[in-house]
């Protein structure tokens, strides 16, 4: 018991008083008969250690020779995009004249002939136009053949008759064919009218109230007779023609030309 207490003493002055490490695997060391103890408690794991690091990376060596071409696929592959376009190229060299071609056909608008006739087309259903309208505005119209002979019955002497037409944009009546004739008889009636001619400037020579001589007449059996030397004027009744007295009121009939 005595030398367990001595070998306690040493190793602890060994342990309090060396200063410097013992500098090879030969220097003594102290030991001392221990009696095996009671193992302790397991202790808890450690963190774990640090990842090696990943060695350096070697050079890149050289290059191997190339290889042989392979063989063609055997699939039909999908058909990649198209490429860009690339630059013109220069202008090729003209080729040699072509052969005349066969004359073409006039255009419609081309055609003078045609578009004047539309022109005259157009024109003559304004005209048309215009005649109706003004024709509408009387109580009583007939149209025979381009022209239209109407009247509101009114009566008056023949310069009157003459100045009233004109203020509608119409003249006096004056009939220039058989039909013309007979189409004015349905138009004032039974009554007597007023047509524009007149022997004033020459007894016995008539002309329209534009003095050109008339190229038809309907005189009754024994006119025009200048009854009493004031007979100037004509009226027509039931189709027959008689000359009259400017002053006496009559009807009054105008002609609406195209």
């Amino acid at each position: 018991m005595a030398s367990l207490k001595l070998c306690f003493s040493a190793l602890l002055s060994t342990y309090l008083f060396t200063a410097v490490e013992l500098q090879t695997q030969d220097s003594p060391l102290l030991s001392c008969p221990a009696l095996a103890g009671i193992p302790g408690t397991p202790g808890h794991n450690g963190l774990p250690g640090r990842d090696g690091r990943d060695g350096r990376d070697g050079h890149d060596g050289a290059p191997g020779a190339k290889g042989d071409k392979g063989e063609p696929g055997t699939g039909a592959g999908a058909q990649g995009p198209p490429g860009q376009m690339g630059p013109t190229g220069p202008a090729g060299p003209s080729g040699p004249k072509g052969d005349r071609g066969d004359p073409g056909i006039a255009g419609l608008w081309e055609n003078d002939t045609i578009i004047i006739s539309l022109q005259s087309e157009v024109l003559s259903l304004k005209r048309s136009l215009s005649q109706l309208e003004s024709a509408s505005r009387f109580r009583t119209f007939r149209r025979i053949g381009q022209k239209y002979y109407v009247t509101d019955g009114q009566l008056a002497h023949f310069d009157e008759g003459v100045r009233l037409c004109s203020s509608f944009g119409a003249t006096l009546v004056l009939p220039r064919t058989d039909v013309e004739n007979q189409a004015l008889a349905k138009v004032h009636g039974d009554t007597y009218a007023f047509i524009g001619a007149t022997d004033r400037s020459h007894e016995g020579q008539f002309v329209d109230v534009n003095d050109r001589p008339l190229t038809f007449t309907k005189w009754y059996s024994g006119q025009p007779d200048n009854h009493g030397g004031v007979e100037d004027c004509v009226v027509v009744h039931s189709g027959f023609w008689y000359d009259v007295s400017c002053d006496g009121n009559r009807a009054v009939v105008c002609e609406i030309l195209p």
